[in-house]
């Protein structure tokens, strides 16, 4: 299961999804904490190569920058053969 789908199915709205290409951002909640934090443990990963915190612009509030995790810019490159 992707970050992506992990995080819907623990609730995050789908409109609450930015990113920069393949980048993913999220706010930085309890929940997201959670998610991301069992992400990296199911598969294996290191947080601190893959996630990063900066504030948004707009809002103010932290957010996430996940790298690579944001599944529809992939969607578009699966059929490279």
């Amino acid at each position: 299961m992707t970050l992506m789908e992990m995080l819907i199915k623990e609730g995050y709205p789908k409109e609450e999804f930015f990113h920069h290409y393949s980048d993913l951002y999220i706010f930085a909640t309890p929940m997201t904490q959670r998610v991301v934090n069992r992400w990296c443990k199911e598969n294996g990963y290191h947080r601190g190569l893959f996630v990063s915190t900066f504030h948004d612009q707009q809002t103010g509030r932290l957010m996430y920058d996940i790298a690579f995790q944001y599944d529809p810019f992939w969607a578009g490159k699966r059929d490279w053969g």
